[in-house]
């Protein structure tokens, strides 16, 4: 054998080497189509019905208040859609064959729920209904389960079926089969059901969470998911970021992830250094959590209080530019939030998009917060991780792309070799 045909096996054998691990991340990619939906316009009383939503989700609400796929790396990525940058949800399948739902991927819950075609109640007539009849893999449970939300609630039965989300199928995965739901608002909803991934200690019932199942049967690489939420708000509705199983995409993010300790593994909850807005401290050594289900800011009474009597009590649409910016200090590092984020304009009004909560004495951060800062929720070290985004980053968006490229012109430079 010559020097010249050794070297060119041992070439060849290289890009072989190059092709098989392009080739695997290229097989792995899962992008997930996700639904249009309709405009959504955000008022006074949308904001108010926002906030008794969050009061319902943490059992807050007061009884005198009424109530109206692809991978990055070996990471699957599950697209999402914005609509005007209040919900943000993503497809995934139930059964065999797989019957679809549109879900919500909530931080702040730890159940799996959907319809089932046995609800009657309003809250379900416009959305897609679980069908157990239909799904060769479903396994009874027969327990019953109950979520309540203040003064809301979503109850039924417990059934046991694969999952699939971004192209991954858990197996045997329990969650609740909603028979009823009172008072939840879901019926103008534009997901179906939740898809919580809070901690499991939350879980009613005690039910594993999907991204538990997910990890303990090995299809994620890693215990760690990440939000990548694209603020476009400019369409009725739109790509709306991504939900990365098993890692963080650091294409999507500027410089490195920030760290602070999980305080409480029931939310993703932490504690801040401190809250400063135009230079005066709000509070120090504050909690707070990452809810991904909620689209706004959420301070303490006191707080909320605070910056009202700060922004003299009402916001005009002129003066946004000269109003302070919002810094929340997580380890050492600050995180801003510009007035351009934290006032909400609709119909030529702006809005305050900071609410408050009564009996409670913790931060939520909801999409105002995450929408601007890339989020990595790490189970396996119980930490949360931030860093601003790169909001006009694309490749985590065409990645797949950018793998099958890479492979033609490895196959290019392969045969090139061998001839």
């Amino acid at each position: 054998m010559t020097s010249s045909s050794s070297s060119t096996q041992v070439k060849a054998l290289a890009w072989l080497t190059l092709l098989g691990l392009v080739a695997g991340a290229c097989a792995a990619l899962h992008r997930i189509p996700v639904r249009r939906s309709g405009k959504y316009v955000r008022t006074q009383q949308s904001l108010i019905a926002e906030r008794e939503h969050v009061w319902r989700k943490y059992n807050l609400l007061q009884s005198n208040v009424s109530s109206n796929t692809t991978t990055a790396g070996n990471y699957t990525v599950e697209t999402l859609s914005n609509v005007l940058n209040l919900q943000y949800f993503g497809k995934i399948s139930i059964g065999t064959p797989p019957q679809y739902f549109l879900v919500q991927f909530d931080t702040g819950s730890s159940n799996l729920w959907i319809p089932s075609v046995n609800c009657i109640s309003v809250d379900c007539y416009y959305h897609t209904k679980y069908s157990s009849a239909a799904s060769t893999t479903y396994q009874a449970n027969g327990s019953a389960f109950s979520i309540t939300y203040g003064s809301g609630s979503v109850a039924g039965t417990l059934s046991t079926d694969v999952v699939t989300v971004a192209g991954l199928k858990i197996v045997a995965q329990t969650f609740g089969e909603a028979t009823t739901e009172t008072g939840t608002g879901m019926q103008g909803a534009s997901f179906d059901g939740i898809f919580g991934m809070a901690y499991s200690s939350l879980a009613v019932d005690g039910v594993q969470p999907p991204f538990y199942n997910l990890w303990s049967q090995k299809l994620v690489d890693a215990p760690v998911f990440s939000f990548y939420l694209a603020n476009n708000g400019t369409s009725e509705v739109s790509y709306g970021g991504e939900l990365i199983l098993g890692g963080s995409d650091a294409s999507l993010y500027a410089g490195k992830l920030v760290y602070a300790p999980v305080s409480s593994q029931t939310y993703w909850q932490f504690q801040m250094d401190a809250v400063t807005l135009g230079g005066t401290t709000l509070c120090t050594y504050c909690q707070a959590v990452a809810d991904t289900g909620t689209s706004l800011l959420i301070a303490p009474y006191a707080i909320y209080e605070k910056i009202l009597t700060m922004l003299n009590q009402r916001v005009n649409c002129s003066d946004i530019a000269a109003l302070p910016t919002l810094i929340f200090t997580i380890s050492g590092v600050p995180f801003q939030i510009p007035p351009s984020a934290y006032i909400v304009s609709s119909d030529g009004s702006c809005t305050l998009g900071i609410q408050y909560l009564q009996g409670a004495d913790f931060w939520i951060l909801g999409d105002i917060f995450i929408g601007r800062y890339y989020t990595e929720f790490d189970l396996g070290n119980n930490r949360l991780g931030f860093a601003s985004t790169n909001s006009g980053s694309v490749l985590g968006a065409d990645i797949w792309k950018i793998c099958c490229l890479v492979a033609l012109l490895g196959l290019w430079k392969l045969f090139n070799l061998q001839n």
